[in-house]
């Protein structure tokens, strides 16, 4: 029967992506499709999906994939016809195929692996028989069909005189000559149709005639029609319709003629077998080198672009900062003019911790008392006295950069009377815990003189004058005299010490 002789069974329960040659396209799929053997029906195989691939036809059956399914090659196909269907019969789809049906050997399955004829290397399955190539020497695969026809069945069988074989012919003894190349004179197998070494074309022997038949009698194509027979005929009858898209994809997959190109499909490149042997190696450095190339490429233009993103935020930062020095607080404290000549010191720019220290008391120093130019008299001015915070967050907000922290602060505060002039020296108060930093002209004593001359000269004062007199908050101005809200008198009772007791 037509089955046996040209279809190889497969195992329909994997899925038919995984039983494509690395270089074969799945194209279409139809359900509902049952097999004719020659004009009768094949009994098991009524009911099933019909895959049409670049290379092959896939058979699975619905009720027992496993053992029922089975694959068909187009190379063995000759001719195609449909019937649309009449009444109640189905549309079908006639493939007539090649009289004498191959023989497959070496593994020439997909699924197989094969050996290879000039190294006896074996390799993995998974590149079709005329894409296949060694991946140990990169010899290509030798064709792996046979000429040997299938015998002949007495009801069935064709003459032999009427068929041309279609693989080449045997020639007396079996003794195939060698190809020399016309470049390098290396002998080649005669199968082959480049040279192995250097990859000239091998010029093509000519076929002497068979001693069947004289020379001068011309010869005659095989002609589909004549082989026509129930041995050499499948019928694919469509339950479901869909037969003239499936026959008019098959029809372009025949004519394509895939099977005869090699490498073509974008499966090949990423086939298994590179990673064998010397053409494995030499593929796998190429593959390394344009892996590099492609991450260099990528990692410069994620450079460029972020050059050109840090040159967006250097422009913007130096847009705020313009604008935030342009403001000036009402209050002329944190909204003063600062404007640091040197870049902001940071610990690597130092030697060590104590160094870095000294470089910020300097650099505060500036901050408090300016430089003497255009400008100005820095954040301390005319003032004499200013709270810590107030201190540290205009200090940060002139650094703009690697912000110091309170404690570091703090730190710096020691080093500060050796980098001012007048020494500005820092102070607590008692009852609030209020840290401010002062020039000498608001130290206690001299604070006391002061007030102490105000009271003689104006007589009795509040706090709220002495705020306005130093030009001081009233709290401040309060902490500075340790009373509240009370009225300041000259105490004129000297040595005076009282008993306790009311008058």
């Amino acid at each position: 029967m037509t089955l046996q002789r040209y279809a190889r069974s497969v195992d329909g329960t994997i899925p038919v992506p995984a039983l494509l040659y690395n270089d074969e396209e799945n194209y279409a799929s139809q359900d509902g499709v049952g097999i004719y053997d020659g004009v009768q029906k094949s009994v098991h195989h009524q009911n099933g999906t019909v895959h049409v691939t670049s290379h092959r036809l896939f058979y699975i059956d619905a009720v027992n994939p496993h053992l029922r399914s089975f694959v068909l090659d187009l190379s063995g196909i000759v001719k195609t016809k449909h019937f649309a269907g009449l009444f109640t019969s189905s549309p079908k789809v006639t493939i007539y195929l090649v009289p004498e049906a191959p023989a497959l050997t070496n593994g020439d399955d997909a699924g197989e692996s094969w050996r290879c004829e000039i190294c006896d290397f074996r390799n993995p399955p998974g590149a079709s028989p005329t894409s296949a190539k060694c991946a140990l020497c990169g010899v290509p695969r030798f064709n792996t069909r046979s000429a040997a026809p299938t015998p002949p069945r007495a009801v069935s069988a064709p003459p032999s005189s009427t068929y041309l074989v279609s693989s080449p012919p045997t020639f007396p003894g079996n003794q195939l000559e060698e190809v020399a190349c016309p470049t390098c004179t290396f002998l080649n197998h005669p199968s082959l149709t480049e040279c192995e070494i250097c990859g000239t074309a091998l010029p093509r022997l000519a076929s002497p005639p068979m001693n069947s038949a004289p020379s001068s009698r011309p010869v005659t194509p095989p002609n589909p029609d004549e082989a026509s027979d129930d041995s050499t005929m499948l019928r694919l009858s469509f339950r479901k319709s869909g037969d003239k898209a499936l026959y008019a994809v098959l029809k372009r997959s025949i004519l394509g003629k895939a099977w005869q190109t090699k490498g073509i499909g974008k499966r090949t490149a990423s086939s298994g077998v590179d990673r064998f042997g010397i053409d494995g190696l030499v593929r796998g450095v190429e593959t390394s080198a344009q892996s590099a190339q492609l991450d260099m490429n990528d990692a410069l233009k994620d450079l460029d672009a972020l050059m050109v993103k840090a040159r967006e935020m250097v422009r913007l930062a130096g847009e705020l900062n313009e604008r935030l020095t342009a403001v000036t607080d009402l209050n002329g404290s944190s909204g003063a003019r600062l404007q640091m000549t040197d870049v902001p010191v940071t610990l690597d720019m130092a030697r060590d911790e104590k160094r870095w220290y000294e470089q910020l008391a300097r650099e505060l120093a500036t901050v408090l008392q300016g430089t003497g130019g255009k400008n100005g008299a820095g954040l301390m001015g005319d003032r004499g006295i200013i709270p810590l915070d107030e201190v540290w967050g205009a200090w940060n907000r002139a650094r703009g950069v690697a912000l110091l922290t309170p404690s570091q602060f703090l730190q710096v505060l020691p080093h500060l009377p050796a980098h001012t002039e007048p020494i500005i020296t820092d102070r607590t108060f008692r009852k609030s815990g209020l840290r401010v930093l002062h020039t000498p002209t608001y130290t206690p004593s001299a604070f006391a003189a002061r007030l102490h001359g105000v009271l003689l000269m104006a007589g009795s004062r509040t706090t709220l004058d002495i705020a306005q007199e130093e030009g001081v908050a009233v709290g401040l101005a309060g902490e500075m005299a340790e009373r509240g809200e009370v009225r300041w008198h000259l105490n004129v009772f000297h040595g005076y010490v009282w008993d306790g007791q009311g008058t």
